[in-house]
């Protein structure tokens, strides 16, 4: 009995040693389960933190950059502004400036381009041109030059110019910013010159090499203006006959100007033909120019304060010129 009991004690101390020591292996693993919970929730919390701060940090950074949009924005739109400033400037006259016409002769050496300008100033205004005859084809032009004459009320700004580029097609930047300098406040018309008879490869090629001077806009402020000469042994005729049997290359620079063309004859015999192709012509440059609101064509690689600049070197080196003849006839 006493062994039995004795061995019933000690099973019960085991059993209780047992349990105890489960009850603590229960707390080791509660207390290590709620410092693991405590590790996640302060990992979580960490977390939770960051993110918040990358947030807060995307929203700053949000902030800016729509600061630094609205701020470009406004930049661009200053910019915009003052382009148009400047474009108004151009392109809206005084009343003075809207009584100009400006027109730039343009084709090959030879086209009859002077001559064709001179007709026009004597038509035009009703005088002779100081040039002497215009019935004579007029000497090669080496610099641009400007004229001027009162017709219907407007003054017409006539820009005379030589090739604006060389055999190989490079501009000549200098002549072109001359001409354009010399047509302030326009160009309003572009008179691109052809002789009747005479279509040359080189003429051919003149619209591409106008185009990359002037821009793709170019055509729309283009007229073609047909001249024939005493000289020319061809029997004048009718120039929507000339042109509807002409080159498919000619009929097409035509075409790209808007199918606006007019003839002129600079003959000496006939003479009295300019009148009504003279009046005729002026009318197209009218209605051209009024089609564009009375706005010149604008060549945006070159300022008004540049253009404006050249013309006064324009105006020292006629000077200059005028002196020295002086001098000479003195010497």
């Amino acid at each position: 009995m006493l062994s039995e009991s004795m061995k019933r004690r000690t099973e019960d101390s085991a059993m209780n040693m047992l349990k105890m020591k489960v009850r603590e292996a229960e707390e080791k693993e509660q207390a290590f389960m709620q410092l693991l919970q405590q590790q996640e929730q302060r990992r979580a919390k960490e977390l939770e933190e960051l993110n918040a701060k990358h947030d807060e940090e995307r929203k700053k950074e949000g902030a800016e950059q729509k600061q630094y949009e609205a701020k470009r924005e406004n930049l661009e739109e200053a910019v915009r502004s003052h382009r148009a400033m400047l474009q108004l400037q151009i392109s809206t006259p005084d009343d003075d400036e809207k009584n100009k016409i400006s027109v730039i002769f343009l084709g090959l050496s030879g086209s009859g381009k002077s001559s064709a300008l001179n007709v026009i100033l004597e038509r035009a205004g009703s005088q002779y041109s100081i040039n002497g005859s215009t019935h004579e084809p007029a000497l090669l032009t080496v610099f641009c030059e400007r004229k001027e004459v009162y017709a219907a009320g407007r003054k017409l700004i006539l820009v005379d110019t030589p090739e604006l580029w060389d055999e190989d097609g490079v501009e000549n930047v200098e002549l072109v910013k001359d001409c354009l300098a010399l047509a302030v406040p326009g160009p309003h018309v572009f008179l691109l010159v052809l002789q009747v008879g005479r279509f040359t490869q080189g003429e051919c090629e003149m619209f591409g090499h106008l185009q990359k001077i002037f821009g793709r806009e170019f055509a729309k402020h283009a007229i073609v203006l047909f001249v024939q000469f005493d000289n020319n042994k061809c029997r004048p005729q009718k120039i929507n006959n000339y042109v509807a049997g002409a080159h498919s290359a000619l009929q097409d620079l035509v075409r790209k100007c808007g199918s606006r063309y007019y003839e002129l004859n600079i003959i000496k015999s006939q003479n009295a033909l300019s009148y009504p192709q003279v009046k005729d012509l002026l009318s197209g440059i009218s209605k051209l120019v009024a089609s564009h609101g009375g706005h010149p064509h604008i060549v945006k690689r070159f300022s008004l304060q540049e253009l404006q600049e050249r013309n006064k070197v324009i105006e020292e080196r006629k000077e200059g010129a005028l002196e020295v003849n002086y001098l000479l006839r003195e010497n």
